[in-house]
This record gives structure tokens, sequence and C-alpha cells, in this order.
């Protein structure tokens, strides 16, 4: 009888450990491809990719009631972790809500087994949505089967862009191709279009990146002599064409200094004093900030390029905990609203733990930043940072931000510690 009882206590242990499945409470977990319509037409490229912006999420369970995602972009993994699910009830379906806070943005949509369908919709912009929907375990990107590429794409390009325009702008495309996978993203003087993720399908080219803020979809046509020509959409509000040449030894300077776009007018104290969310006034020249070298970030929530660069100063600043200077960021917003904009600020500080005070400069209209900020030439782009000494007087203006996607960010960083050093040494 003990035996017995022994017995079937260690069966009955064994079961306890053994998962039969996993259990889920909404959508299934694991991969998902997801598709925002920027075309109602459904217009591409070509008639495989219909004006469709592709990009694949995982959906990973931390309880058995509870999950997040993870987007996939390239190298990158973004975490969604502010998702809720319930029932629709004027439409008696379920339904799912995920918000990207930083971005002021989400997808809301309904879902029935392995489908989702819905919107992404922008909240700083009037009345702009987006079709979305998403299917369960599909892990490719643009296409399930694939043509041989007719070219490694490997390296830099010397891209134009707005060529059907009297003034293109210049880029550079950087590369990295694997058989079809292919990664990159494409720079210039003031910003990059961060993780792109993509397909060389015979002899077409696609890539696309989604992140809560960016949904741009680069389309191109590989030419007989090596050359590139395609289309550019940034979300449904904004198409161009585009063309590019390989030139492996171009450098960003070639299409611009950083440190030279962005200018003082004259020879003067740098003055600043805004409110920040919370009504307090930050005075540069005042309390804790006088007499110490300053730099200040000009920005907005908005911004993939300021997140980013925000997040390179967040860790400058953990691995520099005294670093002999201050940090005060000014952003521009969206939001017409002024209490919308502080509130979206306030929430970028809490989600991001910025340290440091952000103060509000206004709408984000270029010409009226730089009524905040006369003494400046113009405000070229969105971020800028403005390195001051301890007197206030400007020692450099850098002008945007070469990111984490590029090969101009380890550059990037070492110019940041030399003018760190310069502002602390005047």
């Amino acid at each position: 009888m003990t035996k017995w009882l022994l017995f079937f206590l260690l069966l009955a242990t064994s079961f306890s450990c053994i998962k039969l499945g996993e259990h889920y409470t909404s959508i299934p977990p694991g991969i998902w491809r997801g598709v925002l319509v920027l075309s109602d037409e459904m217009e591409g490229f070509d008639e495989k990719s219909k004006g469709e912006l592709p990009f694949n999420f995982e959906v990973i369970y931390d309880t058995p009631d509870s999950f997040h995602l993870v987007i996939h972009n390239g190298e990158e993994r973004i975490v969604v972790s502010d998702i809720s699910t319930g029932v629709d009830r004027r439409i008696a379906r379920d339904s799912i809500r995920i918000d990207f806070p930083i971005y002021d943005s989400h997808i809301q949509a309904q879902y029935e087994e392995d489908a989702i369908e819905g919107w992404w919709v922008v909240r700083n912009r009037k009345d702009y949505r987006i079709k979305f929907r998403a299917l369960h375990g599909q892990p490719y990107r643009f296409f399930q089967t694939l043509d041989p590429p007719v070219a490694d794409l490997s390296g830099k390009w010397d891209c134009s862009f707005g060529i059907e325009t009297d003034e293109p702008s210049r880029s550079i495309g950087e590369f990295i191709q694997q058989g079809n996978y292919i990664t990159g993203t494409f720079l210039s003087p003031t910003g990059d279009d961060r993780f792109l993720e993509g397909v060389v399908n015979g002899d077409r080219l696609h890539l696309s990146v989604f992140d809560g803020s960016h949904a741009y979809l680069y389309e191109a046509k590989i030419l007989p002599d090596g050359q590139l020509t395609g289309i550019y959409r940034s979300g449904n509000h904004f198409k161009t064409y585009w063309e590019g040449i390989r030139a492996d030894s171009i450098e960003l300077i070639s299409l611009g200094d950083p440190l030279g776009l962005t200018k003082m007018q004259r020879d003067e104290v740098f003055a600043l004093s805004l409110p920040d969310a919370k009504g307090n006034r930050i005075d540069i020249s005042q309390g804790v900030l006088a007499g110490k070298p300053k730099i200040i970030q000009i920005m907005g929530t908005w911004c993939p390029n300021c997140k980013d660069e925000t997040t390179f100063l967040l860790n400058y600043l953990k691995n520099n905990p005294d670093p002999g200077f201050e940090i005060v960021g000014v952003s521009f917003e969206r939001h017409s609203d002024t209490t919308k904009a502080i509130a979206a600020i306030e929430m970028y500080k809490s989600k991001m733990q910025i340290p440091y005070p952000v103060v509000y400069g206004g709408i984000n209209d270029k010409k009226k930043a730089g009524e905040v900020f006369p003494m400046l030439n113009k405000v070229v782009a969105y971020p800028t940072l403005i390195f001051l000494d301890k007197k206030n007087k400007v020692v450099a203006i850098h002008t945007g931000f070469s990111g984490p996607a590029t090969s101009g960010y380890a550059a990037f960083k070492e110019e940041f510690n030399a003018l760190v050093s310069k502002m602390k040494s005047r």
C-alpha cells in the first residue's frame, strides 16, 4: 500500500512539471506578419507589393493573462507592453489596442483566431490613420517565395530623393545583403531612417520600417547598369521618387558638415528661459544651471532620431554620473493644443526616465522654433545639440544625429566626447 501511494505521489509530481501546451487568453503567441496599407488603390511599385508596408512582430506571454509585443526592424527589437484587450460591444468582436505612448500613436483593431484587422492611428496628426492587418505564423516580411537576386547591393549608395522636383535632396544609402535578405538605412546631415529591413527579389529592392512613429517603405528596380530607381513612401501622406548610384567611398560630410549647418548669427551670450512641463521657468543663467557648461537639445517627442539621441545622452550620463555639465531639452511638439503638448512631454520624460529638465518650445514648426532661438541663423533639424561653456557662449552646434543604425554612429560618439572636453575646458 505504501509503495503504491509513493508511486502515485511521484506520478502526480511528474505530471505537474509537464506542460501540455501554452494557455493564452487572447491572440496566439509567436511570430506575426503585420501590414500597413499605404495605398487604398493597392498600387505598389510592382504587382506583388501592392503598396503595402510589411513588418514582423512577436507576441510573448508573460503570464497566462498578459503579453507584450516585440517589433522587428533589422537588428532593432522594440518592446511594446502598453496593450489592452476586451470586447467591442458595438460589433460584438474581440478587440485589441496597442499603444506606442512615446510617439502618441496606437493600433486599434479586432481579432479572431489568427488574424487582426484595424487601424494605426497617429493622435498628434489630425484625422490620420492607416489600415492595419496581421496574420499569425507568417515569419516572412515581404514575400513568401523569392527569385534569386540579380545583384548584391551591399555597400554605400549616393541617392537623390524627389527627382521629380526642381530641388532633389541627397542621402547616403548603406546596405548589407545576404542572399535575398537585406538591411540598411539612409543617412543625411540631419538624421537617418533608422533600421530598415527587406529583400532583394530578382531585380527589385524592397525595404520597410515601422516603429510606432516611422512608417517608411522603399522600393526600387535594379537597372541593367546597376543603378537603382524607385518610389519612397512615408505613411499614406507622402510619396516621392528616388534613384541611387553605387559610391562606396562617399562620406556623410560630402552632403554637408553637421557642425556647420546651424550657426550663431552674431557673437553673443546664448540665452534661454522657458517653462518646463510643470510650469517652472528654466533659465540657463539662473539657479543650478548658472556658471556651468551646458548642452541644449532641440528635440520633439514625436521624433525617432531625437529618441535615439536622448538614449545616447542617457547612456552617457549613466556611464558618467558626474559629467561636469548640465543638459536642457527644448521640445517642439506636433500638438497645437498646449495642454496636450505639455502632457506629451511629461509622458516622454517619464517613459524615457529623463533626469534633466525638458521645456516646451512651441509647435513643431522650424520657422517658429527659430523665433525661440533668434541668435541662430535658423533651426535646421530635430535633433540639434548646442554646446555652451560656463559663460553660455556657444562652443559648437551639431545638427542632426547619426544613430546606431548607421556607420557614422561611432564617429558621432568620438565627436561628442571631443566637444564635451572642449566645452568644459573653456
